[in-house]
């Protein structure tokens, strides 16, 4: 990766070059280096394999550009240029941006910050120079402590099964590091901000296909420290749930009571709630809360917001990839919309919209502010040729009145804990809430108040309705957990909730 010092230094001397272009009005330039490293694990009893595959990396260093001429200034270009930051490339860049220039009656302008704070100290994070190594050790370790459990447990679950019948273990997953360096400056800013972050992410899944049984379990930090605390215990976790998971049963179609714990209520929050809860998407009158700003969307018990700089989060971040402060935005609070997720150019075109008022609701004279405009890459780095979107960063849902787990059961009474959830999105459109999912593991029934037998995996699909889930639910958990989402770039701390009348639909059954 390019050191800071390097970024800044470039954008600094292309500014200098761009504030020389006399047909510009406004331009904005940003630079960025990021990379992505995956230690894949792949585990297999009865084929040949390697356990821990060899690193992959996804890397980009580049530059994006984006323009305001100043003949018009609702006309506007961007482009950008991979590779290592040079004056060459910024006028191939200014090249195809002047080329791709349009008049967008909606476009106001470029991001500015009109008394611009004094940058505080960038947050030296012991990941963004972490060596490879780290990372093929905690995925051996992985590995090796998923090998340990299932040898504790194979005494007692195969004591009766010929010694040389394949047992068909399977341990996937991957310990990934994401990091990403960050410089801005352009003509609306006196000097050039920049930032840069690291976090990984871990994730393993356990089956045992002569038990039926598949198990997970994950963890994600912002330290060196958090990969040593968390990653090694994950294969004997996930294992020892496997084991637990054996023998399962198939529920029947119906509407059941469940308790929905923190990784099914993550993927519903992300793919429903926070797509919802921009200014995009209530400009385009797509929002799942169309005209209920200010309204009662949630149970009064649960509260939502994104937090940047949380001390308890993995993601950390003191900029936008717009060069704008990043901060703490309420979302939902004790169950009432209060805030947007937000970029400059929606935020600015939700607020002159003259439907505004229908799409808002009755507090149609709320400002949202733009500290939310991240260039997200498909590994949730930042880079420099994805365009500036309303991305979250870590997500927190938290509960008044939460009960632990054990009360929650006997709340419920009979009923599914589901535990884990796949292939979760949107039907009928986002506006509507209804959603879909596939119960994947990691789930049982509940009788009499107490954890029953496990189930089946991939043997439930959810048809639900957000509302189901939040507007009402029987009672939430006290405690918020991380968990992660495959694909997404925001890390989710949530608590588990349980809903009164969820749709399950019975899968692959016998007729």
């Amino acid at each position: 990766m390019l050191r800071l010092s390097e970024l800044s230094t470039f954008v600094r001397v292309a500014t200098g070059a761009l504030r020389r272009e006399r047909d510009l009005g406004d331009f904005e330039i940003y630079c960025s280096s990021s990379e992505q490293i995956v230690a894949r694990l792949n585990y297999t009893s009865d084929i040949p394999c390697r356990g821990v595959e060899e690193l992959k990396s996804l890397a980009g260093d580049g530059i994006a550009l984006r323009i305001a001429m100043k003949r018009n200034p609702h006309e506007s270009g961007a482009a950008f240029e991979p590779g290592e930051p040079s004056l060459d490339a910024l006028r191939r860049c200014l090249e195809r941006a002047r080329n791709a220039s349009v008049v967008d009656p909606d476009f106001s302008g470029l991001p500015a910050i009109p008394r611009e704070p004094k940058p505080g100290p960038i947050e030296a994070n012991d990941l963004i120079a972490m060596r490879d190594g780290v990372l093929v050790q905690g995925a051996w370790s992985i590995i090796r402590g998923a090998l340990s459990s299932f040898r504790c447990g194979s005494a007692k679950a195969f004591r009766n099964a010929p010694k040389d019948e394949p047992r068909g273990l399977i341990i996937g997953g991957d310990l990934t590091l994401i990091r990403d360096r960050i410089a801005v400056g352009g003509s609306r800013f006196a000097a050039v901000r920049a930032d840069q972050s690291a976090h990984f992410r871990a994730s393993v899944a356990v089956l045992i296909e002569a038990l039926e049984a598949k198990a997970t379990a994950s963890a994600l930090g912002g330290s060196r420290a958090a990969i040593a605390r968390l990653v090694p215990r994950l294969g004997a976790d996930a294992m020892r749930r496997a084991f637990a998971l054996s023998g399962g049963e198939r529920a029947p179609s119906g509407t059941w009571r469940v308790i929905l714990g923190p990784q099914p209520i993550a993927e519903i929050l992300n793919y429903m709630i926070v797509p919802s809860l921009t200014t995009g998407a209530f400009y385009t009158a797509s929002s799942a809360y169309h005209g209920r700003f200010g309204q009662p969307v949630m149970d009064e018990r649960l509260s939502l917001a994104d937090d940047p700089c949380a001390s308890g989060g993995s993601v950390r971040r003191r900029i936008s990839c717009e060069g704008l402060p990043a901060a703490k935005v309420d979302l939902i609070r004790a169950g009432r919309l209060v805030g947007l997720l937000s970029n400059h150019y929606d935020s600015r075109r939700l607020a002159a919209d003259e439907h505004r008022a229908n799409k808002l609701g009755a507090d149609a004279a709320v400002s949202f502010g733009a500290g939310n405009g991240f260039r997200i890459g498909e590994g949730g780095e930042r880079r420099f040729d994805a365009h500036p979107g309303s991305s979250g960063t870590n997500i927190f849902m938290r509960s008044r009145g939460g009960m632990d787990l054990k009360r929650m059961l006997a709340a419920v009474g009979d009923g599914i804990y589901i535990g884990r959830v796949w292939y979760t999105y949107p039907i009928n459109g986002q506006r509507a809430g209804d959603f879909t999912c596939t119960v994947s593991g990691d789930s049982y029934l509940i009788r009499n108040g107490k954890i029953g037998p496990p189930l089946v995996p991939n043997c439930l699909r959810i048809n639900g309705n957000i509302e189901q889930v939040f507007a009402h639910p029987i009672a939430v958990g006290a405690r918020a957990e991380p968990a992660i989402v495959w694909g997404s770039p925001e890390a989710y701390y949530v608590p588990a909730i349980a809903a009164e009348a969820i749709p399950l639909t019975a899968v692959g059954a016998d007729d």
